[in-house]
């Protein structure tokens, strides 16, 4: 019966055939004397009973038929061992380390607060660094490398962020009971919201970035009166006054809406979340493991 062969020998023989069969090169690679590793690659073939590599003078020079079957399938092994210690190093890492991730504010108190705290609570090992910003400042410190990760409204404007859509709903149009539109039907124009006073946020926004596109795009110059960093002034200014709001749609879940509504626009407007990074980022277990982890959440 075959001794089972072990796997430095395996590693053995395939730095010697990487390196040209130079046995001193590969001893020294291995941190083997020659001698050493002449005698154990003797001691294999001598155990296996096979002739792996062909000699002249002493010397190696090549490979049997058998040699070469045997090193092919050793190459083989050797990856699937390394494929193997990596995943096992991403494992052992992923759930350690720090992740400094930016959210909106808006983003935060509608669609994630719940995610943040039921990751904090099943990944106690990671410190999650937040930062609560407009859209483009996020997108800029993301590209910068001064975030891992970002939650933003989709689409992105810079290139080399990537982005994948965890969450989708719709900007809404948001109004007091006594408005007109209260006594519209379904969806309202964008033609008719147009005509209104209208309260949105303020530029740094994604979203008041793609309604004034949005506009541009219709060819309405419409009266955007007030401008502020505070979804809630928004509601409170529908409430209180005739002027409409134009913030997501899910904020309804913040705020008592007994004298206020909201719908949706024509053309509908989306509101999709992505979690994003930069493009060909550094390898980061902890990193891949919170955005997959809020991807199977939200999925």
């Amino acid at each position: 019966m075959k001794i089972m062969i072990e796997f430095n020998q395996l590693y053995y023989l395939i730095t010697i055939v990487d390196n040209d069969f130079n046995l001193t090169r590969s001893a020294k690679l291995l941190h083997l004397t020659q001698p050493a590793l002449s005698k154990s690659i003797a001691e294999l073939e001598y155990r296996q009973d096979v002739k792996i590599f062909n000699r002249k003078k002493g010397r190696i020079v090549g490979l049997t038929t058998v040699g070469n079957k045997l090193i092919h399938d050793a190459n083989k092994v050797y990856k699937n061992y390394t494929t193997m210690m990596a995943h096992l190093q991403n494992i052992s890492s992923s759930d350690h380390g720090t992740v400094r991730i930016g959210i909106a504010p808006v983003i935060i108190s509608t669609v994630f607060s719940d995610a943040i705290t039921l990751f904090m609570q099943e990944n106690p090992g990671i410190k999650l660094e937040l930062v609560e910003k407009g859209a483009y400042k996020l997108q800029e410190m993301l590209a910068l490398g001064k975030l891992d990760l970002a939650v933003l409204v989709s689409p992105v404007t810079f290139n080399s962020i990537e982005e994948s859509v965890i969450y989708r709903n719709s900007v809404a149009v948001w109004f007091n009971r006594h408005h007109r539109f209260h006594k519209m039907a379904g969806a309202i124009p964008l033609s008719e919201i147009a005509k209104e006073k209208i309260i949105t946020l303020s530029d740094n926004f994604m979203v008041t970035y793609q309604f004034k596109n949005l506009l541009c795009k219709n060819h309405l110059d419409p009266d955007i009166f007030f401008q502020t960093e505070s979804w809630d002034l928004i509601l409170n200014m529908c409430q209180d006054t005739d002027s409409i709001g134009i913030i997501a749609a899910p904020i309804e879940n913040n705020y008592d809406v007994k004298e206020i509504e909201h719908r949706d626009i024509i053309p509908y407007f989306p509101w999709n979340i992505s979690i994003c990074n930069v493009f060909n980022a550094q390898p980061n277990a902890t990193v891949d493991h919170a955005k997959e982890w809020f991807k199977n959440y939200f999925s």
